[in-house]
């Protein structure tokens, strides 16, 4: 901005001044990307207290520093606690102890440099009145804006106040059902072949089709008369046959994908976080939540119940101290979790193994927008993620369902209906 070093007083100030708005309002710019912006890697409830309060500069050596949580754990003298006494940020040591325990991240633990997105001085205590952090008038015409808003209105604009108002709770939820996004669109009926773009077929086109048709004909037939095994292996290698093939007979032509997950013990709480969008890596966040969801006041007497003198261990097989492999103590159990799982998250969970078991929400009545995450025990160790076709058999309810439950609750069984006597009149036919 200078240009060259023959100016005289007056252009050296206003290039340099140009120079700090520039920088200025890059500063400015930081600030509200901070504000409104949110990275993919930030997303996770693990970052619900920080995003939209911190520096995004912050949050990325944050999360360089929780991929050093593999090998460091909580080890103090492990981790060094470079970030922690040269940034004020939570190191690697720090970031365990939160993961383990399946805590979002404190905002307090995260130095006021990183926390003040603001180019205004602070006012000192006693020298203001408040009226500029006050919310009164603000809320106010909040409320004036709601009531005047219709019922979409309404419902977008409390959308983006629980957004601020419950920073840790995901808006992320599962598809109903799996989008294809590889590959273009296939229209073989309109698209001649030998051609890679769309357009009305000539004339002579159509005479080259129609002398081959009746080739074409024979040949599909005999195709579909007599499938090759080589085109039932690659299907099958797609959706990882070794797990495939330990469901029952009459649900694998239901299945569409297998996703595997890391087999720590965790494998289970991995399936769910990765189900409910937390991401694999979110499986703390399940263990702790269903730990909430066992001492819940509301839900104690219905826990008493079915579980009887083993809460306090099912209580203790959600509660870890390490990371890495975990004990059999620790895994997921079925049907102690599925009951703790379905009325967490409001959810229909089906799981394929031996035996199938389908759980219903024990505490809210029937919805037909209502999620089901399906998961397979396979290998007699381990979880997997199972992805269904729309409108799959579902498996019976256990008998402790059927006997605890709410009498306000059959309207499961009734929604459902088709769907599980479907199962029943398949089951006895392949037996």
């Amino acid at each position: 901005m200078l240009g060259n070093s023959i100016g005289d007083m007056v252009k050296c100030w206003e290039a340099m001044n140009n120079n700090l708005r520039l920088q200025l309002g890059n500063i400015r710019a930081s600030f509200q990307k901070s504000f409104y912006e949110v990275e993919h890697a930030h997303v996770s409830p693990f970052y619900g207290y920080l995003c939209g309060s911190v520096s995004r500069a912050a949050l990325r050596r944050i999360t360089e520093e929780l991929l050093r949580v593999d090998y460091v754990g909580t080890n103090r003298q492990i981790c060094g606690c470079t970030l922690r006494t040269s940034y004020g940020l939570p190191c690697a040591c720090e970031l365990g102890r939160y993961r383990l325990g399946g805590i979002p991240i404190p905002i307090d633990v995260v130095h006021v440099h990183w926390r003040k997105l603001t180019m205004e001085v602070e006012l000192e205590v006693g020298e203001d009145d408040g009226s500029e952090v006050d919310m009164t008038s603000v809320m106010d015409e909040l409320w004036r804006r709601f009531r005047s808003l219709d019922v979409i209105g309404k419902s977008a604009l409390k959308s983006r106040v629980c957004e601020l108002a419950y920073p840790t709770m995901t808006t992320l939820c599962p598809l109903p059902e799996k989008i294809k996004t590889k590959g273009g669109v296939k229209k073989k009926e309109k698209k001649p072949a030998n051609y890679d773009v769309y357009r009305d077929p000539s004339y002579h086109e159509y005479v080259d089709k129609a002398s081959q048709s009746s080739q074409r004909q024979s040949q599909s037939s005999q195709r579909q008369s007599q499938p090759s095994q080589a085109s039932k292996k690659i299907k099958l290698s797609k959706k990882q046959p070794q797990f495939i093939l330990q469901f029952p007979n009459h649900i694998r032509s239901y299945i569409e994908d297998v996703v595997n997950v890391e087999s720590d013990g965790n494998c289970g709480f991995r399936v769910i976080a990765s189900l409910h969008g937390y991401g694999e890596d979110g499986w703390p966040m399940v263990r702790r939540e269903l730990g909430l969801e066992i001492i819940d006041k509301d839900m104690s007497t219905l826990y008493d119940k079915l579980f009887s003198n083993r809460l306090s261990e099912v209580r203790e097989s959600l509660m870890i101290e390490s990371f890495g492999s975990q004990p059999p103590e620790k895994w997921t159990s079925l049907p102690d979790m599925g009951y703790l799982i379905e009325n967490r998250y409001n959810v229909v969970l089906v799981c394929l193994g031996n035996p199938c078991m389908t759980f219903f929400p024990m505490t809210s009545s029937h919805s037909p927008n209502v999620s089901i995450y399906c998961i397979g025990f396979v290998n007699r160790n381990h979880w997997v993620q199972v992805n269904m076709k729309e409108g799959f058999p579902l498996p019976p309810v256990t008998l402790d369902w059927k006997k605890f439950r709410s009498h306000i609750i059959t309207t499961w069984m009734v929604g459902f209906a088709g769907r599980m006597q479907h199962w029943q009149l398949l089951t006895p036919v392949l037996a």
